[in-house]
């Protein structure tokens, strides 16, 4: 298993399956940032701040690394809460190969 740090989007796709990854985020993560990541899910309009939008430049251009720190560990000042200990590593992997393929990955720049 790869480091957390040592992460690249072709090392989650092969280590967690977006496949495995969409029901995880349709029971976890959709009430939140939508069904297509973009922060219009019925609650997560109504926190403050807003939920993320997944696919904004913002959140697209963050590392694996830094993406999973957030799914782990939570966002400060925000509603997003931690999912260690209620997700498996596993789970949280599939999670992140999810929102890498629903929101395109990271910005292509130059193009």
């Amino acid at each position: 298993m790869a480091a957390v740090w040592g992460w690249s989007s072709a090392a989650v796709a092969a280590d967690g399956g977006a496949q495995k990854g969409r029901p995880i985020y349709e029971k976890y993560c959709l009430l939140c940032h939508g069904p297509q990541g973009l922060g219009d899910g019925p609650q997560g309009q109504l926190m403050k701040p807003p939920a993320a939008n997944l696919r904004s430049p913002q959140s697209r251009n963050k590392s694996d690394a830094e993406l999973m720190k957030i799914i782990k560990e939570g966002h400060p000042n925000s509603a997003m809460t931690k999912w260690t200990g209620l997700l498996s590593e596993e789970d949280m992997r599939n999670v992140l190969a999810y929102i890498r393929q629903l929101t395109g990955g990271p910005e292509k720049k130059g193009m």
